[in-house]
């Protein structure tokens, strides 16, 4: 019994001199075996100050978990939306304008066939203080490409499928390391959608989505997840003269389940890195535009409340970055009836989470045939 605690002490001491070696050097191999010593002893604290100090190493970090997913689940939510709003109405002045808005009937000869495209940039800027005392910042730049393709089964109901491929790139470093870590990510989603104009006024769309993902630090260790997502939006809009007023109650729900880290030279797996993150998030958001020609800018302001975030890692700390935010957009759509064709390009920015900033910029192309 007496060499058993010896072992087992001068274990903990190797992983502690490891840890502390972590402060000053970084990398994320190191990071993970130490944190893997403390999962195989149930040491959380220990756990849970590995994690926060390098949220950038794992896949179920708070920090880097809902980054990923609002990047990508959630953005091809948005884009299935947009693409549905910016079918032709059979009511209203005009075409109507933009996210939050839903108009699915055929109108005016329209082609029942709607193709569609949607391009993003979503960047992420996170600063909080992690639990050796210093500041953890990460960053992470995401752009996620959305094609779609849908058909009117009459002018009030649309089915339809989309694909979403994102690539990003970014960064982790605690304020007392030497050693920066990079991230790079990528993956694919497919969904379905359907889209249900229920009167003038109102409209409701949902979409479901599968698909797989893969995260990569500094080059020497990475991780693959399975993905999917459900969400349903609940549109209200009502024209005045050219103004376009609007609003939109949405919940979004998305799972990224991460098998354990690898060492990349190696392939041998760090056990009990593995991890399963869920998100979902409930948005109200409001939105006015005005019809000119052909132009409809518009300007737009939602509330969002993680009302549900989990994570499986072992030892993952309490949520550093805020749980609910204000999200304002800018933006502008262009229509031309002759040919078919609706577009758009929008800004947007979140404010009210006190360790992080969001900024987003995404445009997007409708044809009908």
């Amino acid at each position: 019994m007496n060499k058993k605690r010896f072992v087992r002490r001068a274990g903990l001491a190797a992983a502690l001199s490891v840890g502390a070696a972590t402060v000053s050097a970084t990398p994320c191999d190191s990071v993970l075996s130490s944190y893997e010593w403390y999962v195989s002893y149930g040491y959380t604290s220990n756990a849970e100050e590995i994690v926060s100090n390098h949220p950038e190493c794992f896949g179920g970090s708070q920090a880097s978990s809902r980054t990923q997913i609002n990047a990508t689940s959630f953005v091809q939510v948005n884009a299935i939306s947009n693409a549905l709003a910016m079918r032709q109405p059979a009511g209203g002045p005009a075409p109507r304008a933009e996210a939050g808005v839903r108009g699915m009937a055929a109108g005016n000869g329209a082609g029942r066939w709607n193709v569609w495209g949607n391009l993003s940039n979503n960047d992420t800027n996170q600063s909080y203080t992690a639990a050796n005392g210093f500041k953890a910042k990460n960053k992470a730049d995401i752009v996620t490409t959305v094609f779609g393709l849908d058909y009117g089964l009459s002018p009030t109901v649309v089915l339809g499928v989309s694909a979403a491929f994102d690539d990003g790139d970014g960064s982790g470093r605690n304020a007392a390391a030497a050693v920066t870590n990079t991230i790079q990510t990528d993956g694919y989603l497919i969904a379905p959608y359907v889209g249900w104009e229920i009167d003038k006024n109102l409209s409701f769309d949902a979409s479901a989505g599968l698909g797989r993902g893969r995260m990569e630090t500094s080059g020497n260790t990475d991780a693959s997840a399975s993905r999917w997502f459900a969400a349903a939006n609940l549109n209200y809009t009502r024209w005045v003269g050219n103004l376009q007023f609007a609003g939109r109650a949405s919940y979004l729900h998305a799972v990224e389940d991460y098998g354990d880290i690898r060492n990349s030279a190696t392939g041998a797996k760090f056990v009990g890195t593995d991890a399963k993150n869920t998100l979902g998030q409930l948005r109200l958001g409001a939105q006015i535009g005005y019809w000119m020609n052909g132009v409809m800018p518009y300007a737009g302001l939602a509330y969002a409340n993680d009302v549900r975030r989990k994570t499986t890692q072992f030892g993952a700390p309490s949520n550093p970055i805020g749980r609910d935010g204000w999200l304002w957009s800018l933006g502008v759509n262009f229509y031309s009836l002759k040919d078919k064709v609706t577009g758009g390009v929008a800004y947007s920015q979140e404010a009210g989470r006190g360790n992080q900033v969001f900024r987003g910029l995404v445009a997007n192309i409708n044809l009908r045939f």
